[in-house]
């Protein structure tokens, strides 16, 4: 739960104005916070379940549950948002989101499955895997400096990566 919602709700349980304590902490302030995140997290138990149930590679994009499983940092909903990483309508938003909070199966399948654009490109050089630079080398269409970033990334562990090497030069 992120830290101004929790602190709203926290002023809420305990039926004061947000702002109007003097210090945030002591018995009430702890005992409120530890509500909130026990009721937080049996919504979030109560979601997962429901969540289990949902098709992610087709569902409407629109819905709570969507975007709910989408912008979570959750790790256990790492496997649906390896399913939305396969559709064929996310913008560019809703990647970027994925990026945020995705693993390497969800980066994976975004070079493979996706048409990324620069920038997105650029966040995922970094810190992918070696099967998500192999799609960004076959699968997508990089810069010059794209590549060139990618060369020194995979050069320092050439014998990994030779035959990326090699496709990636043919390129340049």
């Amino acid at each position: 739960m992120e830290e101004d919602l929790l602190r709203d709700e926290i002023y809420r349980r305990l039926g004061l104005e947000k702002g109007s304590l003097s210090s945030e902490s002591g018995n009430d302030w702890e005992r409120a916070k530890n509500e909130v995140l026990e009721e937080w997290k049996r919504k979030e138990f109560e979601n997962n379940e429901k969540l289990k149930e949902i098709d992610y590679s087709s569902i409407d994009k629109n819905t709570n549950e969507f975007k709910f499983a989408l912008t979570s940092a959750s790790h256990k909903l790492q496997d649906y948002k390896i399913s939305i990483a396969q559709r064929n309508d996310l913008s560019e938003e809703d990647i970027l989101q994925l990026i945020e909070h995705g693993n390497k199966e969800v980066i994976i399948n975004l070079t493979r499955h996706q048409i990324l654009s620069e920038e997105v490109i650029s966040k995922i050089i970094p810190n992918s895997v070696y099967l998500a630079k192999k799609y960004l080398v076959e699968k997508q269409n990089l810069s010059n400096t794209q590549k060139e970033t990618l060369l020194k990334l995979l050069q320092e562990h050439e014998d990994s990566y030779k035959d990326l090497i090699y496709k990636l030069q043919s390129t340049i």
